[in-house]
C-alpha cells in the first residue's frame, strides 16, 4: 500500500487504525503506522506563496442578487423560524483550486423528501406539504394555473401566473414565500436560479401605496427522489420555488415563469403555498425543575447522577483535574473494576464528577459572568461558563498544503460512572448548556475561500476541501483499547455516542448559515455491528437535530442552547446473537424533543480482550454499559481547520432521569 492509497476507512480496514483517545490520535497514529512518518510532519510542509493560487470567485449571475434577512429583523434562534424556508447558494460552482480535486456544486436545500436534507428536516410526505386554495393540506385546489403551449416547443416561453391572493396568504398568515409548482400531464422545464437570468422566475408585487418592487429570487430547486438539484441551470418540474418575502401590503402579484423545454403533448403548471411540518412541541420539564434556580440542589434531586454547577467565583480546578491522565490503560483504574482488590485512589473514585484529560493541550479556562470576549454573554446572573479554544491548525494555512491525516483537538476529557455504575448504566440523560463563541466578536461567517484545498499526501495525493465538521458535545461511552472511534464502535468491541458538526459555507445568508449543524456522530458504528446496523453512513433524519420539525437543526452562534440527549443501550445478553434491536437514542433542545430513534444496536456479547487486562489497555467490562462522558471536541475527519473556533458550555447534568432545562430565576 502506497502512501497515496490510505484513507481513514483503508487505515481501519488494515487494522492499523486504534480507537484510543478521539480521531485526531487515531488518525495520526494510523498514518505513522503505515508510513513511518510522524504525525505531524505533513501538516509543516511549505505553503505556496498566495498569489500563485486563484482565489474563490463566486459565479452570481448578473441580475439575481442575493436574498437578504431585512435590517432590524431579530436574528432567528431555531432553524425553522428563519426568515428563509429553503437554503439558498450565493455561489453555483466552487471551482476546484488545486489537482485532482473535483468541482463542488452548490446544491443545497429540498428534495421529494426533505424540507432540507442537510438538517434531517424531513416533510410529512414525499413530494412536499401545501396547502391549497381552499385551505386543505395536500389538497388540488391550485392557487393559481397557467396552460403552456403543446410540446415539443423548441423555443423557451415565458408565462405569467396571477399569484395576489397566495401572496396576501403568506404575509397575512407570516407564512414563508415559498411554493410548489407542478405540471400535468405533460413534462416541462423551468430556468433555474443559476441559468440565464432573463429566464429564472422573476415575482413582481405592487404595493397598496403604489410602490413596485422585484422580489428576490431565493432559489429554484426540482423535486427529486437524489440529493437536492438547486444549483441546475434549468429544473424539472414538480419543483420547489422561494422568493424573499414582500415587506409591504400588496395590491397585486404577478409570477413570470419561462418554460426552457416542452416535452410532447399539453400541460398545465398549477402552484401550491408551501406548508411544511413544523415543531410545536411544549417544553418538556424535569428534574431540574424541582430544585432552586441555577441547578442550586439538583445532585439530589431524583436519578442525577452528577453535576457541575460554573457558579461565578470558581475556577477550572473546579471542574477540571490538572494534568493528563492516560484513561486508556488500565493500570490507572480501580481493579476491582475486573474483580481484583480495591484501590479507591485510582479512577473512577479520582476526581469523581471532575474532568480527567485524556490528550492536548490544557483545553479550557472557566468564565464569570462578567465576560465578554467572543461574544460571550452569561446565560443568567451569577452563572459563568467554561471556554474551550480551537486554534487555527499549521497545517490549514492555504491551498496546496500537504496536511497529513491528522485533525484539530479543542477539547478531550472524560468525566467517569462511580464505581457501582462504571459499566453498568443502560440508560443515561445527559444536559448541558453551549454557545458558539464568535472569536474576536466576528461574524460567525463561512466561504468557500477560507476552506483551504489540501492534500493528505506529498505528490497530490489524496486531494481533498478541509472538513469543516467534526464532533462535539459531552456524551455518554464506553471506548476501550478495541473500539469506540472511527468506525470501531459496536459488537463487544466498546461504543460511544458523541455528538457531529458541520458549517454551511454557501453564502447566502440562508438558515444552515451563521452557526453548526448538530446531529449524533453514528459513522463510527460501522464495519463490527451487525447486519442491518450498519449506521456508518446514515444521514439526514436518521442522524441531524433538524428531524422533527426543523427547529434544532441549526445552533446558531452567539446563543445559549440547552442540549439534552438520552441514550437507552439496547440489551446485550450472552445467547446468540448476542443483542436486542431495542436501542434508542433522543435529543432536546431548550426541551423540546428534535430527535427520536429506536430499535437500534449499540453493543452486543461477548465482550472482546483478556481479563485481567494488561496495564497498558483498556478492555471492555461488566455489562458494556455507560463508563463516563466523554467531552470530544474535534474538527475531523483527515484535515486540520483552517478558522479559530470558541466554544462555551454550562449547567451540565446527568443521571438516569430526564434533567430538562435549567431555572433561571425564581
Amino acid at each position: 500500500m502506497s502512501t497515496g492509497d490510505i484513507t481513514r476507512r483503508a487505515a481501519l480496514v488494515s487494522g492499523a487504525l486504534l480507537p484510543l483517545a478521539g480521531c485526531e490520535r487515531e488518525v495520526a497514529r494510523a498514518v505513522s503506522l503505515v508510513t513511518g512518518a510522524a504525525p505531524g510532519d505533513a501538516a509543516a510542509a511549505h505553503c505556496p506563496q498566495p498569489e500563485s493560487l486563484p482565489a474563490f470567485r463566486p459565479s452570481t449571475p448578473a441580475g439575481l442578487p442575493i436574498p437578504t434577512v431585512p435590517a432590524g429583523l431579530v436574528p432567528a434562534r431555531y432553524r425553522s423560524r428563519h426568515h428563509f424556508l429553503f437554503q439558498g447558494s450565493g455561489w453555483a460552482v466552487d471551482p476546484a483550486r488545486i489537482a485532482g480535486l473535483a468541482d463542488r456544486p452548490g446544491h443545497a436545500g429540498p428534495n421529494e423528501a426533505y424540507v432540507d436534507l442537510y438538517t434531517g428536516w424531513r416533510w410529512d410526505q414525499v413530494g412536499g406539504d401545501w396547502i391549497d386554495r381552499q385551505s386543505v393540506r395536500h389538497g388540488s385546489a391550485a392557487w393559481s394555473t397557467v396552460t403552456t403551449q403543446r410540446g415539443p416547443q423548441p423555443q423557451p416561453v415565458t408565462y405569467a401566473m396571477d399569484v395576489t391572493e397566495v401572496v396576501r396568504r403568506v404575509q397575512s398568515e407570516g407564512r414563508w414565500c415559498a411554493f410548489k409548482l407542478v405540471s400535468q400531464p405533460g413534462h416541462r422545464k423551468l430556468g433555474g436560479r443559476w441559468g440565464d437570468p432573463a429566464q429564472a422566475p422573476r415575482l413582481d408585487v405592487r404595493h397598496e401605496d403604489g410602490t413596485r418592487a422585484v422580489l428576490t429570487l431565493v432559489t429554484t430547486a426540482a423535486c427529486v427522489a437524489s440529493a437536492p438539484r438547486s444549483a441546475d441551470r434549468e429544473v424539472q418540474l414538480p419543483a420547489f420555488v422561494e422568493f424573499e418575502r414582500p415587506t409591504k401590503p400588496v395590491r397585486s402579484a404577478v409570477l413570470q415563469i419561462t418554460c426552457t423545454h416542452h416535452g410532447s403533448g399539453a400541460a398545465e403548471i398549477a402552484l401550491f403555498l408551501i406548508d411544511p411540518p413544523l415543531n410545536q412541541s411544549a417544553v418538556r420539564q424535569g428534574v431540574a425543575a424541582l430544585v432552586r434556580p441555577l441547578d442550586d440542589g439538583i445532585q439530589s434531586a431524583p436519578g442525577v447522577i452528577g453535576a457541575q454547577r460554573h457558579l461565578d467565583g470558581s475556577t477550572i480546578d473546579d471542574f477540571v483535574l490538572p494534568g493528563i491522565v492516560n484513561t486508556w490503560a488500565s493500570r490507572e483504574f480501580d481493579p476491582a473494576l475486573w474483580g481484583g482488590p480495591p484501590d479507591t485512589t485510582k479512577l473512577p473514585h479520582r476526581a469523581l464528577g471532575k474532568f480527567i484529560t485524556a490528550a492536548g493541550p490544557r483545553w479550557g479556562e472557566f468564565v464569570d459572568s462578567s465576560f465578554r470576549g467572543d461574544g460571550f454573554l452569561p446565560l443568567a446572573s451569577g452563572l459563568g461558563a467554561i471556554r474551550m479554544v480551537m486554534k487555527l491548525a499549521p497545517g490549514a494555512r492555504c491551498d496546496g498544503q500537504v496536511v497529513g491525516y491528522s485533525g484539530s483537538l479543542g477539547a478531550n476529557a472524560s468525566i467517569f460512572m462511580p464505581e457501582p455504575l462504571f459499566g453498568r448504566v443502560d440508560r443515561i440523560f445527559v444536559r448541558h448548556y453551549v454557545r458558539l463563541g464568535l472569536p474576536g466578536g466576528k461574524p460567525y461567517l463561512r466561504t468557500p475561500s477560507q476552506r483551504y484545498h489540501v492534500y493528505n499526501d506529498p505528490g497530490n495525493g489524496n486531494p481533498k476541501r478541509v472538513d469543516w465538521a467534526g464532533k462535539w458535545g459531552i456524551t455518554p461511552n464506553h471506548t476501550t483499547t478495541y473500539g469506540g472511534g472511527s468506525g470501531s464502535s459496536g459488537g463487544g468491541n466498546g461504543w460511544q455516542l458523541r455528538l457531529a458538526w458541520s458549517d454551511s459555507d454557501l453564502m447566502a445568508n440562508g438558515p444552515n448559515e451563521g452557526g453548526i449543524r448538530p446531529g449524533f456522530h453514528l459513522y463510527d458504528f460501522g464495519p463490527v455491528q451487525p447486519r442491518g446496523h450498519d449506521y456508518s453512513g446514515d444521514t439526514g433524519a436518521k442522524a441531524m437535530f433538524g428531524q422533527l420539525g426543523g427547529l434544532g437543526g441549526i445552533l446558531y452562534a452567539g446563543q445559549w442552547y440547552c442540549v439534552e440527549t438520552e441514550l437507552k443501550l439496547n440489551t446485550a445478553m450472552d445467547a446468540a446473537p448476542g443483542y436486542l434491536p431495542d436501542g434508542e437514542l433522543r435529543a432536546w433542545v431548550d426541551g423540546r424533543l428534535v430527535f427520536e430513534r429506536v430499535g437500534m444496536v449499540f453493543r452486543s456479547k461477548p465482550l472482546k480482550g483478556d481479563l485481567p487486562p494488561k496495564p497498558s489497555e483498556m478492555p471492555p467490562l461488566r455489562e458494556l454499559g455507560v463508563r463516563g462522558l466523554w467531552l470530544n471536541w474535534f474538527h475531523g475527519g483527515v484535515t486540520q481547520d483552517s478558522v479559530e473556533r470558541v466554544m462555551f458550555f454550562t449547567g451540565l447534568a446527568y443521571g438516569t432521569q430526564y434533567i430538562g432545562p435549567m431555572r433561571l430565576s425564581a
